[in-house]
């Protein structure tokens, strides 16, 4: 059975852990003119062509980045988790939109024009908003690789190695994915059955674990 909600899934991501402890304080601006929201399943935060005059980043929860084809056919490009900055463009719409995943998700809306003039006049915020496009940039560069040289067997395998160092250095409990099979599928550029086939041969060969459809531990290397 494939289900298409987690209330599991509410932990901050490594990345964005790691950079804390490595970086005592963020800076004070940010809070000080951050809207918070929160966000059902399935809902919008922002949709295609929709004026970008607003930033945000997910303090809880997760959210996918997809677009909609001419012919129907949706198509995702990134999973945000909690630290995760989102909604930059150097266009006045945006070209993709955004869903909250996870009923519940949180998060902080910051008014584009004023965060841009406290990033001019605050070089700390400045640092900050460029080293959180650099990593959503090496985000993407990294799912570049898996779904662009792989076969469709190699981008399941891959994903989950990359989705489960990404979550939680623990692996040993296991961590509960954010997303459905439907929303890999979409991400990895394959059928929903092929995803499916592969988490059941890992399974069957010992690679990964599966505690209900979302939490997966890795048992051993899932590559081999």
């Amino acid at each position: 059975m494939l289900e298409h909600q987690n209330s599991e899934y509410t932990g901050q991501s490594l990345a964005w852990r790691e950079q804390q402890q490595n970086d005592a304080g963020e800076p004070e601006a940010l809070p000080s003119i951050a809207r918070v929201r929160r966000f059902g399943r399935e809902q919008e935060i922002y949709s295609q062509e929709d004026r970008s005059d607003t930033w945000y980043r997910i303090v809880s929860g997760a959210a996918r980045k997809y677009i909609i084809h001419a012919n129907g056919r949706r198509q995702i490009v990134d999973i945000h988790l909690p630290g995760d900055f989102f909604g930059f463009t150097p266009h006045n719409r945006h070209r993709f939109g955004v869903q909250s995943v996870i009923d519940g998700t949180s998060i902080e809306c910051y008014p584009r024009q004023r965060l841009e003039a406290l990033a001019d006049a605050n070089p700390a915020l400045a640092r900050e908003l460029r080293m959180r496009s650099f990593e959503a940039i090496e985000r993407l560069q990294e799912q570049m690789l898996i779904v662009g040289t792989m076969t469709a067997k190699e981008k399941v395998r891959a994903f989950l190695i990359y989705f489960c160092e990404r979550i939680s250095k623990a692996q040993n409990e296991g961590v509960a994915l954010p997303i459905s099979r439907y929303d890999m599928a979409d991400l990895l550029g394959i059928s929903v059955e092929t995803v499916c086939r592969v988490f059941t041969e890992l399974q069957q060969r010992g690679a990964i674990s599966l505690q209900g459809p979302r939490r997966v531990r890795l048992t051993r290397r899932v590559d081999r």
